[in-house]
């Protein structure tokens, strides 16, 4: 049974991917009033052109409305906007041949946006859920719906450029099928970007140690080969079930150009000193900006959860994350052979 379903899916896939053809959507706006003679404008973020946005079309806004019209060969996840200083936008997924509303004045004082056959799906008009009901919704789309189409398109929506094994792998999933089209397009180019960003960005951070001493992520990398960015929290079981693996790949290739670099994310420092120098005894280079998860490092890094590590380059580039367990040492000893 699993295989015939695997097998009717790449079918979908296959005669969804070869029936790619243009036709003309429209996005209808009203309750514009304070508006007139303003822009609206249909597009998407791209971090490839200047401006970082690109513009499908436009209209002015007469009489409360504007209609914008454009020809569009896959759905992706669009903006709608006001061209002004606020740039008020509302998000949602256009199609070849949708009809689709923007009507202005919600419960929330912005935009809704409906029609269409995926936007209830992915972009449901509900009352502000957080961030995380949001997140949990996507996910069930993208990682286990029967609609390929609403799977990549739940993906697009929730994208965070690659730094989500779940993400990552439904994007390879879904990826050979859809390589053509523009939300995988976009998806790839905001990875892409995001990781020219870390790599000209990350290695410029600075924290202190428990002495007090400032330390430049940039002038540890210059005198290593690999450098192990480690978060970690001295509350946090999982991240202190790692430093046995990490003292047994310290001693092994510190001699070998590798170094540690952890980064606390405890909120009392003398917790962080006791776990440091009285349970753990850790000798690698071990720093802290006092802020937990408000830090600055970890928001860079995008950490939302501990124990988290990422490998990195002497020029500041990643080729590794996540590395647990016997995995560091594997992955050392491909990089840096004993």
């Amino acid at each position: 049974m699993r295989r015939t379903k695997f097998t009717v899916l790449l079918g979908a896939l296959a005669c969804l991917a070869g029936s790619v053809q243009a036709a003309e959507t429209t996005v209808t706006a009203t309750g514009l009033d304070q508006h007139n003679g303003e822009l609206l404008e249909l597009g998407y973020p791209d971090p490839r052109i200047e401006g970082d946005f690109e513009v499908l079309d436009l209209a002015f806004i007469e009489n409360g409305a504007a209609t914008i019209r454009t020809d569009i060969e896959d759905p992706f996840v669009a903006h709608v906007r006001l061209v002004d200083d606020e740039g008020s936008f509302v998000r949602g997924v256009v199609e070849p041949g949708a009809e689709l509303r923007v009507e202005a004045g919600g419960s929330n004082g912005g935009f809704r946006l409906s029609g269409g056959t995926y936007n209830d799906l992915i972009f449901p008009v509900t009352a502000t859920p957080s961030d995380s009901v949001i997140d949990e919704r996507l996910k069930a789309i993208y990682l286990n719906h029967d609609d390929p189409k609403a799977r990549v398109l739940a993906l697009q929506a929730a994208w965070l450029e690659g730094d989500d094994d779940e993400q990552n792998a439904a994007f390879a999933d879904l990826g050979d099928a859809f390589g053509s089209y523009r939300a995988f397009d976009l998806m790839t180019a905001l990875r892409d970007h995001r990781t020219e960003q870390i790599a000209r960005t990350m290695k410029y951070f600075s924290a202190l140690t428990l002495d007090g001493e400032e330390v430049r992520l940039e002038d540890v990398l210059k005198k290593n080969q690999y450098t192990l960015v480690e978060f970690w929290a001295s509350w946090c079981g999982p991240c202190i079930a790692e430093i046995p693996y990490l003292k047994s790949a310290y001693e092994k290739y510190r001699d070998k150009g590798f170094e540690i670099l952890s980064v606390n994310l405890d909120e009392d420092p003398a917790a962080w000193e006791t776990a440091s120098v009285e349970k753990y005894d850790i000798p690698w280079v071990n720093v802290c900006d006092g802020e937990a998860f408000d830090s600055t490092i970890a928001k860079l890094y995008r950490v939302r959860a501990i124990p988290a590590n990422y490998l990195i380059t002497s020029d500041g580039k990643r080729v590794a994350r996540h590395l647990r367990g016997e995995s560091l040492e594997a992955k050392l000893a491909e990089l840096l052979p004993l």
